[in-house]
């Protein structure tokens, strides 16, 4: 799947398959220059086509990985269909009605997409962890007001959301940059119409003057847009791939596509049909072997968008002109067009099955046989909601006669929505216990003495701090202080100092979020002991010298080294006296021996460190519980031991581990392996709870508040000598 973690995120794609008067390229006419009006069996088989790839590719099935590009093929249909019903309205008119437009789109989308956004929203309050529901819910609102794309670009771009799970309304981006897309479309094309009218019309302008200079005028408008975007989609996909994966920036020249051909459809009208026949089987094998070509770490869209955008504008223009034996043999057989005609359905019931359904079904690993029993109810509901919602509301005449009342109905849908995802997001999380654990305060009582009892705690105390609720927040102050640097951002902020402001003797905490948890118990003993500390930390950028590769970034992380050469030359004029160094060791290397590699690199670094002047500790990598420890409680609030990990299933990589501890202590630093501090070692478990005090705010993060408590460790490991008068 392409996500977003998001996951991406993965991303889960796939544009709104939008059903829109398709277009009869066979019907005859009077006038050669009218465009194809009325019904397109080669789009109805291409909606089909799109949907199942996505669907193909969400659900892991053979050899569909790039399936996403289905997004694509949407995009271009859309453009195509929208742009044809907005220039037959300016011919037989002279201008666009913008409340009819908006009243069209809002009964044929928004009744199906209200039920499912409510569907979703009942489904995730009884059947995904609670924790989850309030981003479900403001995803739901997003949704309901065409954002969705926004918040999901500056989601996946959060370095702290990198291992959260994708959400079941994230399939509702497409929605959003297409109705973005039509905020502006249709005003261009009545403010076209209008200069055209005012420039080149008139009583004795000749015959189809007018339509010609305006058509022009539309083309050459559209032109730009498509130019400006296509070229922020190539320059942009590499370096930002989340902003451009989710952006209407970038996807803007796909609906612009299809729309040039809308554009130019009545001089298609006059291919050949000894032409027009390959054409579409060519633009077909395009749009085909994207699917296969294209996968999850192809930067996207950028050129490669060009394979299924290309392809599905050579068949939507081919199908223009009369012909036999082209593409519309294969789309226009009678199951492609009944899962065309389904296609927005489908495409809204499928994501959230795929999200929720293995939850239903209880089922903790889900495989192919169970996604496609999934995909089975997803296409009844999707039969459902054709005929018993999308059908009848969208066919319903004194809807489509009086726009008013189609605006009314749409916002009074999305207002629904809305309301729905207040509700959701107030909900209270479900306790198990009134009673409250032992208290750790560092004096009556501290995470040493408690942790050999915690792995067997059952119930979640009353008392856990952070809360269940609150525990994705509780982070370093280093954040909020912009005190780590994003993964894009090369640059190095030398102005992160904490400590005591006034300490002669410096301590730099170096690393990525796994360093940068251990910086409330390492500013405690700075603080005590009157050092400066000094953080340096970037998001997923490893200590060692190897190259990585980036999964948000979905390149190798060229930022990375960078950086640290930045951060090195800082510390060259710092001359610190101690610099702490750590990293999270599940980092994907580029090399031909990469577990080697990782060894070699980590030596390099303190080696490359000590010539600062600085005593190097290297603090070795916490425990990974691998479960997102907080949902895990609020699903088992009366059985904690469910969420607690076996030690020797909680360390990544722990052949490597060994190696790199014994590699950088032969190099001369100081090796602390806090994992004594963390796990009952005795037991070989990792407790997630210890005393009132939660361990882990995800699945690999331990919580501000608990490593606060862990500063009398470190102070053992690590002593900062305080400064003798």
């Amino acid at each position: 799947m392409r996500l977003t973690n998001a996951a991406p995120t993965a991303t889960p794609t796939g544009g709104a398959p939008i059903r829109e008067p398709a277009g009869d390229p066979a019907a005859t006419t009077k006038d050669p220059s009218a465009r194809p009006s009325h019904w397109r069996p080669d789009i109805e088989g291409l909606r089909a086509f799109a949907v199942l790839a996505v669907i193909a590719s969400h659900i892991g099935f053979y050899y569909s990985e790039g399936g996403f590009v289905g997004v694509d093929v949407f995009f271009v249909i859309s453009g195509f269909l929208i742009t044809s019903l907005l220039l037959r309205e300016i011919d037989r008119t002279g201008r666009v009605s913008i409340a009819g437009f908006y009243a069209r789109r809002a009964v044929r989308l928004l009744p199906a997409a209200a039920l499912v956004l409510a569907a979703t929203l009942a489904a995730a309050w009884f059947w995904l962890p609670r924790t989850r529901l309030p981003g479900i819910a403001t995803d739901a609102a997003a949704a309901a007001l065409n954002v969705v794309n926004l918040r999901l670009a500056s989601e996946g771009t959060d370095y702290l959301n990198a291992e959260a799970v994708p959400s079941p309304l994230q399939h509702f981006w497409s929605l959003a940059v297409e109705e973005q897309f039509y905020i502006v479309w249709p005003l261009l094309m009545l403010g076209m119409a209008a200069l055209a009218a005012r420039i080149w019309g008139g009583r004795f302008a000749p015959a189809g003057h007018l339509r010609r200079r305006r058509t022009a005028a539309i083309a050459v408008v559209l032109t730009a847009i498509g130019a400006a975007s296509l070229y922020w989609s190539i320059t942009r996909s590499d370096p930002d791939p989340v902003w451009s994966y989710f952006g209407i920036h970038t996807r803007a020249w796909e609906l612009a596509a299809g729309a040039g051909v809308a554009v130019a459809a009545s001089r298609l009208r006059r291919l050949p049909a000894w032409a027009a026949a390959p054409l579409s089987w060519t633009g077909l094998g395009l749009v085909v072997a994207s699917v296969f070509l294209i996968d999850e770490r192809t930067s996207f869209p950028g050129w490669a968008a060009a394979l299924p955008v290309g392809g599905t504008a050579l068949v939507i223009a081919a199908g223009c002109a009369r012909h036999r034996f082209g593409a519309t043999m294969l789309l226009g057989l009678a199951p492609a067009q009944y899962l065309g005609k389904i296609s927005y359905g489908l495409y809204l019931w499928h994501w959230p099955l795929v999200m929720i359904g293995p939850e239903i079904m209880g089922v903790k690993q889900p495989v192919l046989r169970d996604y496609l029993v999934l995909m089975a109810a997803a296409f009844v509901l999707s039969v459902a909601t054709f005929h018993l919602v999308e059908n009848p509301i969208r066919t319903r005449r004194s809807l489509v006669t009086v726009p008013s009342r189609a605006l009314a109905l749409g916002g009074g849908l999305i207002s629904t929505a809305l309301a729905l995802s207040i509700v959701a997001s107030l909900q209270p999380m479900p306790t198990a216990s009134t009673e409250e654990a032992a208290e750790v305060t560092g004096n009556d009582s501290t995470v040493w003495e408690l942790l050999g009892a915690s792995s067997d705690i059952e119930t979640v105390p009353a008392n856990l701090t952070p809360s269940l609720e609150d525990a994705t927040l509780d982070t370093p102050a280093l954040y909020d202080d912009g005190c780590q640097v994003d993964r894009d951002d090369p640059e190095v902020n030398p102005d992160c100092w904490y400590g005591d402001p006034d300490g002669e003797k410096t301590v730099v905490l170096l690393g990525d979020s796994h360093a940068a948890q251990w910086f409330p118990a390492l500013n405690q003993l700075a603080e005590a002991s009157g050092w400066r500390l000094l953080v340096q930390a970037k998001a997923n950028c490893s200590v060692p010298a190897v190259d990585t590769y980036d999964p948000i970034l979905e390149r190798e992380y060229t930022e990375c080294p960078q950086w640290k050469d930045g951060v090195y030359d800082l510390l060259d004029q710092v001359e610190p006296d101690i610099v702490v160094a750590a990293a999270w060791d599940k980092k994907d290397v580029i090399a031909d021996d990469p577990q080697q590699a990782w060894v070699d690199g980590w030596v390099a670094s303190v080696e490359r460190l000590q010539e600062t002047g600085a005593d190097v500790y290297y603090l070795a990598d916490s425990p990974d519980v691998r479960v997102n420890v907080p949902e895990c409680l609020t699903t088992n609030p009366r059985d904690a031991t469910e969420c607690v990990n076996e030690l020797a299933d909680s360390v990544v990589d722990p052949e490597r581990r060994e190696a790199t501890m014994a590699a950088v202590d032969e190099a001369g630093a100081t090796v602390v392996d806090p994992i004594p501090w963390i796990c009952d070692t005795d037991g070989g478990t990792c407790p997630v709870i210890v005393g009132d005090l939660l361990v882990y705010r995800d699945a690999n993060h331990l919580t501000a508040r608990f490593v606060a408590e862990l500063a009398p460790q470190l102070a053992t490991a690590i002593p900062l000598e305080p400064e003798t008068q």
